[in-house]
């Protein structure tokens, strides 16, 4: 390492501009790490926080046009679960919870207007309380001709415990204030089951009654236990992290924004890779010298992938130390997620891949002839 150290000294510019791209390259990276964090879990938290085993979605009661039932997929637009099979999975063995989740969004009206997610639970239900927490204002419990609103909808709304909003026509009353829940980017307010089912137009008699769009299940079944029951109700289940699939812009949103990380990670080593491959040619003649003089090619390359690897750590930090300012002060303003995974995790990926780009930057080190270093050729 001597002799990197001593370039870097020697060489501040050059090797400053080089720590400047690569701080930059992780300062975006970081950024729109936490940004694709933030916006995923404004999309899903709700979903997250229920805390389910599975997922299970039905077909509902829709028909096709030949008048066959439609086969169930995991997609919260096209579920639908009524009560039978509800009931079903309820006296599953193995199945400690099943509840029945209503899930639309609309627009809501109190002293403004905004959209909302709307998620209906049976009376009683303590899904709320389980997801969202303590009650800020009120309570989480869910009774009949009620809603309970998050602190954005509340906010948005302009409303308060004992206020009354206006959703798809009915008139509600504010019953508590959670901590913030999010779906597909909209607040979550909590109503009943009956209150959903008017909203959603969830018509039918009897046994085939839509009462939710998806079944939020906890239990102990094995995958055998899971896929039996799935064929004895005609539903399908999915992980949570599996059903994200199921939202229509999660997954477009999600890719996209990954596929703009791989480029800035392929960015990062290539711009490692032009510059220490510029480097090693302009130092090509003194390289020569030291192996004139007895150096061994693989002290060299050691020395140079040192001297890569302080460059990279050097503005490595920096970019991330920028980043982590830069997201505390976007969070306040935007779905931004600040955390280990999302500031740690892409800044090592960097070094990593610098490290790796300059094992074939430097390649030519230990090749470089030393007759180079009396006037050869």
């Amino acid at each position: 390492m001597y002799l990197g150290i001593r370039d870097i000294r020697t060489a501040k510019g050059r090797f400053a501009l080089i720590g400047s791209a690569v701080g930059l390259i992780t300062l975006l990276l970081v950024m729109l790490t936490g940004l694709t964090g933030g916006l995923g879990a404004q999309n899903t938290s709700a979903l997250s926080a229920l805390k389910a085993d599975r997922f299970v979605f039905g077909a509902g009661t829709s028909q096709t046009e030949d008048g066959k039932t439609p086969q169930a997929e995991v997609s919260f637009t096209a579920s639908g679960i009524t009560r039978e099979q509800a009931e079903t999975w309820r006296g599953t063995d193995g199945v400690e919870q099943a509840t029945p989740i209503g899930i639309t969004q609309t627009r809501v009206e109190g002293d403004s207007a905004a959209t909302a997610a709307i998620f209906g639970v049976p009376d009683g239900s303590d899904l709320p309380h389980r997801a969202a927490g303590e009650a800020l204002q009120g309570t989480a419990q869910i009774r009949s001709g009620t809603v309970v609103v998050s602190r954005t909808a509340a906010s948005d709304l302009g409303v308060g415990v004992g206020d009354r909003v206006t959703v798809g026509g009915q008139k509600l009353e504010v019953a508590g204030v959670l901590p913030d829940e999010w779906y597909s980017h909209s607040p979550v307010i909590w109503t009943d089951t009956g209150a959903w089912q008017s909203l959603a137009h969830a018509s039918g008699a009897g046994e085939q009654t839509p009462v939710g769009t998806v079944l939020a299940v906890r239990g102990t079944l094995d995958d055998a236990a899971w896929t039996a029951a799935e064929h004895r109700t005609d539903t399908v289940t999915a992980t949570t992290r599996g059903s994200f699939q199921g939202l229509a812009s999660y997954s477009s949103e999600r890719g996209s924004l990954l596929t703009m990380q791989g480029f800035l990670y392929g960015i990062s080593a290539l711009v490692t890779i032009s510059f220490l491959t510029v480097w090693t040619i302009q130092r090509t003649r003194d390289i020569a010298v030291l192996r004139a003089l007895g150096a061994a090619g693989s002290y060299l390359v050691r020395d140079a992938v040192g001297q890569a690897a302080v460059i990279l750590a050097v503005g490595v930090a920096a970019g991330t130390l920028a980043a982590t300012g830069l997201g505390a002060l976007a969070a306040r303003g935007v779905p931004f997620t600040l955390d280990a995974a999302t500031t740690l995790v892409p800044a090592a990926g960097i070094w990593v891949l610098g490290i790796l780009g300059s094992l074939i930057a430097v390649r030519r080190v230990a090749t470089v002839d030393p007759m180079i270093a009396l006037g050869g050729n």
